[in-house]
């Protein structure tokens, strides 16, 4: 099925189509949204970027608050994300599961999976899981290509993701929010990530375009 550009500029793209699941579960008007972009960055300086939780709320849109749960190796780790509360809505939490893994051409993928709320998460979240909406993550994936351009070394970015944020907003609101949120996401990133400091930090496992 073909993309929609919803926005677009030189370096960055948002775009969407309605999304396709396994049968056995209703896409119920959800749609899988596509952000590409280009960015000056080491691949270690994005990995480690993105598990900076300390750091999430500055960039991720909406982002109110993000710990580790665990910390399975280098690569995999476990983590939570709040969400501040939109009015009429309860505020949001991601539980996520993330594994990347480098493949022969350089390029690193990353899968981000849905987590099973963990018995410590209360205790982590210093509230109860009630009061939050779990966003369902029925797919989200990273997909990095490292390049030179003009004697710099760039990652071309793709994500692709299929959620539903529950509650009770309009199909073709929650829509919006979501396209809306993952431009301005993307942006901040796109921003923020080559003056990162993790810019001089590497991961023993990956391997760097040179």
């Amino acid at each position: 099925m073909p993309w929609t550009v919803w926005e677009d500029n030189r370096h960055l793209s948002v775009s969407y189509r309605d999304a396709q699941l396994p049968t056995q579960q209703s896409a119920a008007g959800l749609i899988e949204i596509q952000a590409k972009l280009s960015v000056e960055s080491s691949l270690a300086g994005f990995l480690l970027f993105l598990q900076d939780v300390d750091n999430t709320p500055n960039w991720l849109k909406g982002a109110q608050e993000s710990k580790i749960l665990t910390h399975a190796s280098a690569s995999e780790q476990s983590f939570f994300v709040t969400f501040s509360k939109i009015w009429p809505l309860k505020p949001r939490l991601l539980l996520l599961h993330s594994r990347f893994w480098q493949n022969d051409d350089l390029s690193v993928d990353m899968s981000v999976t849905q987590l099973a709320p963990p018995e410590n998460l209360t205790t982590a979240l210093d509230e109860s899981i009630d009061d939050f909406f779990i966003v369902t993550i029925h797919h989200a994936h990273w997909k990095l290509t490292p390049k030179l351009q003009g004697g710099s070394l760039r990652i071309a970015i793709e994500y692709t993701v299929i959620a539903d944020g529950g509650g009770n907003a309009p199909t073709w609101l929650a829509n919006h929010m979501a396209l809306k949120s993952i431009w301005k996401s993307m942006h901040a990133l796109q921003q923020q990530l080559p003056h990162s400091h993790w810019q001089s930090k590497k991961i023993s496992n990956i391997k760097e375009l040179k």
